[in-house]
């Protein structure tokens, strides 16, 4: 079957090629394991339907964004052969935006004073547009990958660690998040594929689906208790 249609739609037989009502597709997986993580992201959002705090409500923003821009990522893959890299556009908009909301939610503490907070944001809202305008105008994934790893180890892990240490013990499960998450750069980098049937994506995409639930327990968990300390 994908010998077949490889032959024509030329679409590489590692791309897992199929056909679907005469469409040239490619790349099965990485529809499935984009909208495993949409379907969790969409859950999460719904379960902080009632944000209680700046903190609640900018994480209930990060997955909805976060779930829109994986469930685009599904077409992009399996679509690539009619759209190419620019199918791929809405999701790495959606993704840093998203990312954006992750980074806001983790200065949104008021154990930092607002002048700090004013700055971090600032710096939050240029990250993003200057790395998401390079990507498009570059056609790089590369550049979303940098947007999202200054975001998830400066600001989650960072700020994760420093909440810590301080004595609010939930961001332990932030910290745990991007450690799980962490080892996406490397496969990435490195094209590690472990199976043709579940490739460097694949990995990178059930690494997410971790991610983003060791992100809600630490959301969930959040004690005001020990915030209201350090105002």
């Amino acid at each position: 079957m994908f010998l077949l249609v490889e032959n024509v739609c030329n679409i590489p037989a590692e791309r897992l090629p199929f056909s679907v009502f005469g469409l040239c597709l490619q790349e099965p997986m990485a529809l499935v394991t984009n909208w495993i993580i949409a379907i969790t992201a969409f859950i999460l959002y719904f379960r902080l339907s009632i944000p209680k705090s700046e903190f609640e409500r900018n994480w209930r923003k990060f997955y909805l964004f976060f779930g829109m821009s994986t469930f685009l990522s599904g077409f992009g893959h399996v679509l690539f052969n009619y759209f190419d890299v620019y199918g791929k556009y809405p999701t790495w908009i959606l993704g840093v935006i998203a990312a954006y909301h992750a980074g806001k939610a983790m200065i949104s503490l008021d154990v930092l004073k607002p002048s700090v907070k004013d700055k971090l944001n600032w710096i939050l809202y240029a990250k993003m547009i200057t790395f998401l305008l390079i990507a498009l105008v570059f056609k790089s994934f590369v550049f979303i990958m940098a947007d999202a790893v200054i975001t998830y180890l400066f600001f989650c892990l960072g700020f994760g660690i420093y909440y810590w240490r301080k004595g609010i013990k939930s961001f332990r499960y932030t910290v745990v998040a991007v450690v799980i998450l962490f080892p996406s750069i490397f496969i990435f980098t490195l094209q590690f594929n472990p199976h043709i049937w579940f490739n460097k994506d694949d990995l990178s995409h059930i690494l997410m689906v971790f991610t983003i639930i060791f992100f809600y327990l630490g959301i969930s968990r959040l004690n005001e208790l020990e915030i209201k300390r350090y105002n």
